[in-house]
């Protein structure tokens, strides 16, 4: 891979990660602190106001490829100075993913799923642990973010970069 197509991976991924980082900050101010109040009813009027579309959508095609990138952008590099930024960068997107296949698979799905007006405690139990992984969730992502875009950088100031 050239030096150059390396850079605007590398910020492709950082802009992926970043995506997924303001999505999920989003939520966290605006739609879930007001989950764990009167659950219930909160994940009514949710289920009723994602009719067409849904989170889904916004975070799967772009947050998957944003992973994926990190870890081909490690796979490809043939540069010494920049192993250790890739392999931190795909060892967080790593745990980051498996995060968030936890986050899917154990809270948005008792959330978001079929029977969840059944059992009135443990959806609010529900919505604060999403609050709570959210917030992990998004150090982890900022983190990679962070670690990926000192790649970025060093891949930058080189002359004759572009």
């Amino acid at each position: 891979m050239t030096p150059a197509r390396q850079k605007w991976l590398t910020l492709v991924a950082v802009l992926g990660l970043a995506y997924w980082f303001f999505g999920n900050l989003y939520e966290a101010i605006v739609f879930s602190p007001n989950w764990v109040v009167d659950t219930p009813a909160q994940m009514t009027r949710l289920h009723g106001f994602f009719v067409n579309t849904g989170p889904t959508l916004y975070f799967v095609p772009l947050t998957f490829l944003a992973a994926l990138l990190t870890w081909l952008l490690l796979a490809l590099n043939r540069d010494p100075a920049l192993r250790a930024d890739y392999r931190r960068a795909s060892l967080v997107a790593v745990v980051l993913m498996g995060l968030n296949a936890f986050i899917v698979a154990t809270v948005v799905s008792k959330l978001f799923g079929a029977g969840y007006p059944a059992d009135p405690e443990r959806l609010s139990a529900y919505a604060w642990r999403w609050n709570v992984l959210n917030v992990l969730r998004m150090m982890l992502t900022a983190t990679a973010a962070v670690i990926l875009f000192n790649a970025f950088r060093k891949l930058d100031r080189r002359p004759g970069a572009d």
